[in-house]
């Protein structure tokens, strides 16, 4: 029973937490005198126009809707796929596919270092035969597509299974991973390669960026999720270290594309990146509205760009699942509402709620249903959409975007005069501040200082709480039989002659020539060369052993023996 004394202090309990989550002091009210010295044209403008503070187009929602995308991803592809039409049933316009670690990590399922986590967490994708299985009957060319690969191979068996189906590839819809900041995952050998090899970018690094050049030059509604901001701040950086870090990238990697040969103006109009949406409310908004105005300002600066559709970001953004607890899980649904709603008050052109059992499995058909529900309602029923930039004029509001602004280029200059994001990765520093910021977090969450309600305030005992229903794989009905399919067609039904030629020609590619590793690739899939395979042909061209976990050798190699 709750004592007198404890309710009087919930009665007069006051905001103790008088700083954003970023650290920028919060006064207690804003007045005319805190936008005084900031200028209505230079500084934020009307929506449409430089610097875009206010959103990438005059109309916003008014012209269109932000996709509503939903991640997730089913043991197997025929479950999955079946999951993917249920859900397009409900209202979902795009699909972010989670893939199981064994796929994520380059392995083939029948490995050691694969039992007991196939279709767990994610599908089962090994091959360009698994992705057209996963993709049946989905109406391809009406959805964008995107996935949590490092690597290009998934995007470019949905293009060649588009292809198949007589599908226009130049209106094909999507965001294609680059993965420039995958030194973060440090705890898998295969992830720390994927970006550098003995101090040097590696070959699948240097095919991830062909990809991109492919995609700039020949997928026209493709855009490049050439980074994830999401994942760099679900390594727990702050959010002017998420944009900071997501510009520096771009500037990276817009230096690549013009090397390349690639016009400025047209490269900077592909990249999309994938932002994150946390629970501090105000300072997420703010932060959208100041990454838009900073993005066009230092296109414009920096690299010369004149184009308005090349200077104005446009992003996708997701839902932190990090700020989803275990406990409680139902409360899920409170922060993932208020999270939706500052992406869209925010601007954002795409949308992913995670589901409410995000802590527990792979979500459940209602609780993925639920997740849909919550932007429909933000879209149908709370009137939020028909104004544009609706947070406009707010004090409050325009005092942080200008602070944000401010504070996210000094930390883009700060990477800069490291030598640029490749470089500040190289040495460590990008894992170093990450690392500082995930201690700084934890240690608020474990002292009080920061309020988690189900965690370190509210609590109930665990044999009291909520337990959703969890989803698991049907090992016996569907991965076994996947996973014993799969291995007959890779051993005994392959033209295994076929699928060495091209794994030769992709091989001779990477190693003697500069050209781009995208054909050999396409010509490495339609072999039926799996994912693993063409992995670790690339890895052998760096000198890396074919498989990183030592478990299997490449047949190009086992006739040498």
């Amino acid at each position: 029973m709750v004592s007198t004394k404890e309710i009087t202090e919930m009665y007069r309990e006051k905001v103790t937490e008088n700083t954003t989550s970023s650290g920028i002091p919060v006064k207690e009210v804003y007045n005319p005198e805190d936008i005084a010295h900031i200028d209505y044209d230079k500084d934020i403008g009307s929506p449409g126009k430089y610097p875009f503070a206010r959103g990438h187009h005059p109309l916003m929602y008014r012209g269109k809707l932000w996709n509503i995308r939903n991640i997730t991803g089913l043991s197997t592809p025929k479950a999955y796929n079946e999951r993917l039409k249920y859900l397009i049933e409900q209202g979902m316009t795009a699909i972010e596919c989670e893939l199981d670690s064994p796929t994520f990590y380059g392995l083939e399922p029948d490995q050691p270092s694969a039992d007991g986590h196939l279709g767990v967490c994610g599908t089962c994708l090994h091959s360009l035969k698994d992705v057209e299985e996963m993709l049946e009957g989905l109406p391809l060319d009406g959805l964008s597509f995107s996935s949590a690969p490092s690597t290009p191979e998934l995007s470019q068996a949905y293009i060649l299974t588009a292809m198949k189906h007589g599908f226009d590839v130049g209106k094909l819809r999507g965001l294609a991973l680059i993965p420039h900041f995958y030194l973060f995952n440090t705890c898998i050998p295969d992830q720390e390669y994927i970006t550098f090899v003995n101090g040097h970018t590696s070959t699948i690094f240097r095919w991830s960026n062909d990809f991109l050049e492919y995609v700039c030059k020949n997928l026209f509604k493709w855009n490049g999720w050439y980074s994830s901001g999401y994942d760099i701040r679900e390594a727990f950086c702050d959010a002017i270290q998420e944009i900071a870090y997501t510009i520096a990238i771009r500037n990276e990697t817009l230096r690549e594309l013009v090397k390349r040969g690639v016009d400025v103006n047209v490269a900077a109009q592909r990249f999309m990146p994938v932002l994150c949406v946390n629970q501090d409310f105000f300072e997420e908004v703010a932060k959208f509205r100041a990454a838009r105005r900073v993005w066009a300002e230092t296109l414009k600066r920096d690299f010369g760009i004149t184009d308005p559709n090349a200077l104005c970001l446009r992003f996708h953004a997701n839902v932190a699942g990090s700020s989803f607890t275990r406990q409680q899980p139902l409360v899920n649904l409170m922060r993932g509402s208020l999270s939706c709603l500052a992406g869209v008050l925010g601007g954002a052109l795409g949308i992913q709620v995670p589901s409410y059992d995000e802590a527990w499995a792979t979500p459940s058909e209602d609780a993925a249903t639920l997740a849909i529900r919550t932007q429909q309602i933000i879209r149908y029923e709370s009137g939020v959409p028909r104004v544009v930039d609706p947070m406009a004029g707010s004090y409050y509001v325009e005092s942080l975007t200008n602070e944000m602004a401010q504070r996210i280029e000094a930390e883009v200059d700060k990477i800069e005069k490291l030598g640029g994001w490749l470089e500040a990765m190289r040495t460590g520093w990008v894992k170093n501040e990450l690392e500082k910021s995930q201690i700084a977090i934890q240690g608020k969450i474990e002292s009080g200082e920061k309020t988690v309600i189900g965690v370190n305030r509210f609590t109930i005992p665990p044999e009291e709480d909520f337990k959703p229903k969890r989803y698991a794989p049907d090992v016996s009905r569907e991965v076994e039989p996947y996973l014993a399919e799969y291995v007959e067609w890779r051993d005994k039904k392959r033209d295994k002659e076929k699928v060495k030629r091209a794994l030769e020609n992709l091989r001779h590619t990477a190693e003697k020539t500069n050209d781009s590793l995208v054909p050999p690739v396409f010509e490495a899939l339609e072999a039926d060369a799996t994912f693993a395979e063409i992995r670790g042909v690339l890895r052998m061209v760096d000198g890396l052993e074919y498989d990183w976990a030592g478990e299997r050798i490449s047949f190009l190699e086992v006739d040498k023996g």
